[in-house]
């Protein structure tokens, strides 16, 4: 083909850089055995796209069928210019398509190449200087991620993103799962660790209501009823009955319950019962009860999920 496309750096692979940012490409057209038309000057127009396919090659990803990214529109350029950087606005990676065609002397050729765009797995260090730097400065969080991904963003060696292999499509550093991962969380780690932290947040959130929900509910309150009828009918008087709020090693421990998905419906915590009544302590005035949280048994979590998972987490070492 007398008209064709190299790049600088030469491919036929890139790399994301360790600091998820795209790389610099510069691709040049040139004409092999065969001049250039006279007249006018040249005009050059180029064009590329960037796709990931996780269930086709190139771009087949351990996990990944079904799929797919793609950066938004790279705006074209149309100059005299051999050259052309390639304006990447997103970071993605997959296939990446380049077409030039050359117009001089009232003639046309057309060259196209394709080559890929794979990512780089960020180290321990920078991933834990940039979750500190959003505010994610907890340990139970980086032994999350270690325990979800290895700490790897890309899965080696062919560095496509990681995805789980449940089939859920779960993705990255911290395998956001629910909601499905973006482009942006699949392809930029540091969007990936913001992601999860988000998601980490909002789990918290729900944890710490868990206490005033199930305190609130019907459940709760027959569980009370029957306590202090039992009460009475021993001649002892009723009690109201506190179900406290959660420590905060409750919350935490709660919280990466709800990071795994709260599998069957069951929190980390549940209301300790005594042969299926309410088990209650009375404070000294014997004006007050007092009722208790016990961790839910592994045996009793199902097979849904991790039922270790909790422990498998706080197990891990820190970074």
């Amino acid at each position: 083909m007398p008209l064709v496309i190299s790049s600088q750096p030469a491919g036929p692979r890139f790399s994301i850089t360790a600091e998820a940012e795209m790389p610099t490409i510069v691709v040049t057209a040139t004409l092999q055995n065969q001049p250039m038309p006279s007249g006018a000057a040249p005009i050059y127009e180029w064009s590329a796209t960037l796709a990931f396919d996780g269930s086709s090659p190139a771009t087949s990803a351990t996990f990944g069928g079904g799929r797919s990214t793609q950066h938004s529109r790279i705006a074209p350029q149309v100059s005299a210019n051999a050259s052309w950087r390639i304006p990447f606005t997103e970071v993605r990676g997959g296939m990446l398509t380049v077409q030039v065609i050359l117009r001089a002397g009232g003639t046309e050729q057309r060259a196209q190449a394709t080559w890929t765009i794979a990512g780089t797995n960020p180290t321990g260090t920078a991933i834990r200087a940039f979750a500190n730097g959003i505010g994610a400065n907890r340990a139970v969080f980086r032994k999350k991620m270690r325990q979800e991904s290895s700490l790897q963003q890309f899965r080696t060696p062919g560095n496509w993103p990681k995805y789980s292999s449940d089939g859920l499509g779960g993705v990255g550093l911290c395998q956001l799962t629910r909601p499905a991962p973006t482009a942006d969380q699949t392809w930029s780690w540091k969007e990936n660790v913001r992601g999860g932290w988000a998601l980490y947040l909002e789990k918290e959130r729900i944890a710490r209501a868990y206490p005033r929900n199930v305190r609130s509910g019907e459940r709760f309150r027959n569980l009370v009823t029957a306590w202090n009828r039992a009460r009475t009918a021993q001649g002892l008087p009723a009690l109201p009955v506190e179900l406290p709020d959660y420590t905060p090693e409750q919350l935490e421990l709660d919280t990466l319950r709800g990071f795994n998905g709260y599998a069957n419906g069951l929190h980390e915590y549940r209301v300790r019962l005594d042969n299926g009544a309410l088990f209650v302590t009375v404070d000294s005035s014997g004006q007050r009860g007092f009722a208790e949280w016990e961790r839910v048994p592994v045996a009793a979590r199902g097979t849904v999920g991790d039922p270790n998972y909790v422990e498998n987490v706080l197990a891990q070492s820190d970074f």
